[in-house]
């Protein structure tokens, strides 16, 4: 088994595509080829000029494949999803001209969830009415990626959002019946949220399609646990290390994504705070040589 490693303008701090601290694309697509990967995931739809032959042209020349991008947007909220939906088509009709095959779907975070992230018991659900409108929501939009656009939408798991624990997982596994909805994992997001990440990939198996590859700093989310520190908080204390500094046993997840023949992409995300002056060339160089000890 040969794990394909990507990595992403989330690990440049990019989350959003306007925000003003976002570094240039330009730059963060030229610092990922000199990391020494070959493919990327694009970032945002409108973080890189949305013109596909420019997006070929530019990536081409770095030797750079664009494997797919993200949705981070406010899934569980109805009044929104007409907006959201309108996105993911722009970013699902560039992303088929560049010849990407999948989009990440990820609930965005909301106060309420992020404050009490990692704690199940403590934790807020959506109501009856919102989770079901989710569930409606999350099938029309896979649907439409595949049938439309040829691509395969993969929902992210996230801390601090309303899919975050093992149960979330579950229940919207079993609810939303699309057959064209797969998971991304997310080794990072799982640990924090307290589930297994290895036996997550062994249950999850016949539905992961996409994996995110990061590591978690066991003393600052010892901190986080112990004294309820919110999920923005804890990523500027530095919860997410660099890889093979923390917790994650990646030999391990290599193990078990071997055990399920898994030869998709990986991602490796190292969440930043972008203003926190962290160097993401140096990181990206670091975890590419520490995951190369396995693949």
């Amino acid at each position: 088994m040969t794990v394909k490693l990507a990595n992403s303008p989330c690990s440049w701090g990019v989350s959003y595509p306007d925000a003003a601290s976002n570094p240039d694309p330009k730059k963060v697509f030229k610092e990922i080829a000199e990391a020494g990967y070959e493919f990327s995931e694009l970032g945002p739809y409108g973080f890189f000029e949305p013109d596909p032959q420019k997006i070929l042209d530019f990536t081409e020349n770095l030797n750079l494949k664009i494997i797919g991008s993200f949705i981070f947007d406010n899934i569980h909220i109805e009044s929104e999803q007409e907006r959201i939906k309108k996105t993911l088509s722009k970013s699902c009709a560039l992303l088929e001209k560049i010849n990407s095959k999948l989009i990440v779907v990820i609930d965005h975070i909301t106060k309420e969830r992020m404050e009490t992230s990692g704690n199940p018991a403590l934790s807020v659900s959506l109501s009856n009415n919102d989770y079901k409108r989710m569930v409606i929501f999350l099938n029309e939009i896979a649907n439409m990626c595949f049938e439309e656009f040829g691509l395969l939408a993969v929902l992210h798991p996230h801390a601090g959002s309303y899919i975050e624990y093992e149960y979330d997982i579950d229940k919207i596994l079993n609810d939303v019946k699309s057959d064209h909805l797969g998971l991304c994992l997310d080794t990072g997001h799982l640990h924090y949220c307290k589930v297994d990440p290895y036996n997550a990939i062994t249950k999850y198996q016949n539905k992961i399609q996409h994996m995110h590859i990061k590591d978690i700093n066991q003393n600052i989310l010892n901190k986080v646990y112990e004294n309820k520190i919110d999920f923005d908080t804890a990523v500027r204390m530095g919860v997410f290390c660099p890889l093979g500094n923390g917790i994650i046993d990646f030999k391990k997840v290599y193990k078990n994504l071997d055990e399920i023949s898994y030869s998709g992409y990986a991602t490796i995300e190292q969440d930043i705070d972008p203003t926190e002056g962290l160097n993401p060339l140096e990181y990206a160089k670091k975890s590419l040589a520490y995951l190369n000890n396995f693949n």
